[in-house]
């Protein structure tokens, strides 16, 4: 299981961690972004690229405080302004740290589907389109704390990076 947290805009979850109260607990994070390869190549004779693909974000959860309000956010269609994962490990102490985070923007959730074949405990896995991304990776030096960092994002409606 991985140490990571959602924090839905106006969805809250029942994380008690010190820095992610109220926070969802994400049991799994899969996300792809595609680069299709045009049909016909380039004049310099390398490939050409179609238009970037991200496919919407799915993680895993426990059934918790936030299930009821996920599944009637769907079921209506809303747009949310921004959710925010965070992937957290140990320090050279011990503690959790952020290393990892996506940030995104003009959201919707597009699909939830509970499952109760876990041993009696419902689990879900929840699918979020969004309009915006937005990658940050923070380097863990060898003795702990922070070493620099690097960020990346799409902007899917303008296609660009944003």
């Amino acid at each position: 299981m991985i140490d990571a947290y959602l924090k839905i805009e106006g969805i809250n979850g029942e994380s008690e961690d010190e820095k992610h109260k109220q926070w969802i607990e994400v049991n799994n994070v899969v996300y792809v972004v595609h680069q299709p390869r045009a049909e016909t190549l380039s004049t310099a004779g390398g490939h050409t690229s179609g238009r970037a693909e991200l496919y919407p974000i799915t993680f895993k959860k426990l059934a918790d405080i936030a299930s009821p309000v996920l599944l009637q956010t769907c079921a209506a269609g809303k747009t949310i302004p921004k959710a925010v994962f965070e992937f957290m490990r140990a320090d050279g102490d011990g503690k959790p740290i952020p290393y990892f985070k996506i940030e995104l923007e003009n959201l919707m959730i597009a699909n939830i589907t509970p499952d109760s074949g876990n041993g009696g405990i419902i689990s879900e896995q929840v699918h979020l389109a969004y309009a915006k991304i937005k990658w940050s990776y923070t380097k863990q030096s060898i003795r702990g704390g922070a070493q620099g960092n690097t960020s990346g994002g799409w902007d899917c409606s303008a296609n660009k990076v944003c």
